[in-house]
């Protein structure tokens, strides 16, 4: 039951206002050092290699479904109602997706803790939303515990198949994944916004061509030290951007050099061959088809968001109308 002292209220605003706010895991390093793997600052193209045997992509989608506000007779906390996908494509031979995970969370700020909420949907079914907090009490840390709990649920997914494949591809940077992790997870970051490299070092970043690399280099900041190159996965068209088609990788430093090297040169030599286009997706070419396939999936079964809505506005409907 509902705690009467914290009334669970909606936002008026449309949920698809949050689109605006611009999350990211990554953080301002503290130190690199872009000589770990050679004194030399040249783009480095690998040697033909055989292909690997099993690959596999984890990614994952996040929806508002609702933003809330909970109200008292003292203050107003900002939450969210949410849902969540995580998943997986595999490519042995063929590309399959799989490894699907729906998670709904109710996301308060302000360090409160409700109760879960459900909203009733369909003959007899029940849409439960586990909820979480966060400390801070504004709209952008609702949806923050949001993206949290996502990133979470691939970090968790990408560590069990990283046991069972040659790499794991976790679309963007490996800030979830624990220090034990069995098996390599290369972080694929294909936004890019902090820049880890000064500007004498950034000049080689438009010289690289398709499959080519710049040397692994070390980022230590507030995470546990990684492993990071950017890689040049195609090309756009005459009138982009110099950096279209540029992505940074980073593996952790516990795997060694010598492994992040050979996953590095794993990364140009493959990951080429599963750049987008954009008749296919308006992200290409960074944004990989099988991450690409994998997102449409997990869309698909975080449900119909206007039932969802209807559902969550009727639940309250009762609770004020009782």
């Amino acid at each position: 039951m509902p705690n009467p002292d914290h009334r669970l209220r909606l936002d008026p605003w449309a949920a698809e206002y949050e689109g605006a706010i611009q999350l990211t895991d990554e953080e301002e390093p503290a130190r690199v050092d872009i000589g770990v793997e050679t004194a030399e600052w040249a783009a480095v193209r690998p040697a033909a290699a055989p292909p690997p045997g099993r690959l596999a992509f984890v990614d994952g989608v996040r929806r508002v479904e609702h933003r809330v506000l909970i109200e008292d007779d003292e203050k107003t906390v900002f939450g969210v109602l949410g849902s969540y996908g995580v998943g997986a494509t595999t490519i042995a031979g063929v590309a399959r997706v799989g490894h699907e995970m729906v998670g709904r969370v109710l996301v308060t700020g302000g360090g409160l803790l409700l109760p879960p909420f459900t909203a009733a949907v369909g003959s007899g079914g029940a849409l439960v939303f586990v909820p979480l907090s966060e400390v801070e009490n504004t709209p952008a840390a609702a949806v923050q515990g949001l993206q949290k709990a996502m990133r979470q649920g691939e970090a968790g997914l990408a560590e069990r198949l990283a046991a069972e494949v040659d790499v794991v591809f976790l679309d963007g940077p490996l800030t979830y994944v624990t220090a034990t992790a069995r098996g390599p997870v290369v972080g694929f970051v294909k936004r890019l916004l902090r820049t880890y490299l000064d500007p004498s070092a950034s000049k080689l970043l438009p010289r690289l061509g398709v499959g080519e690399r710049t040397p692994v280099f070390l980022v230590e900041g507030s995470r546990e030290p990684r492993y990071s190159w950017y890689l040049r996965l195609g090309t756009g068209r005459s009138f982009d951007s110099a950096l279209t088609g540029i992505v940074r990788l980073e593996s952790a430093s516990s795997q060694g050099l010598d492994a992040v090297r050979a996953l590095a040169d794993l990364s140009a030599r493959e990951l080429a061959r599963f750049a987008s286009d954009r008749a296919r997706d308006p992200r290409a070419p960074q944004n990989l088809l099988p991450i690409g396939a994998l997102e449409g999936r997990l869309r698909h079964l975080l449900g119909d968001p206007t039932l969802i809505r209807r559902a969550v506005e009727a639940r309250l409907h009762e609770e004020v109308t009782a």
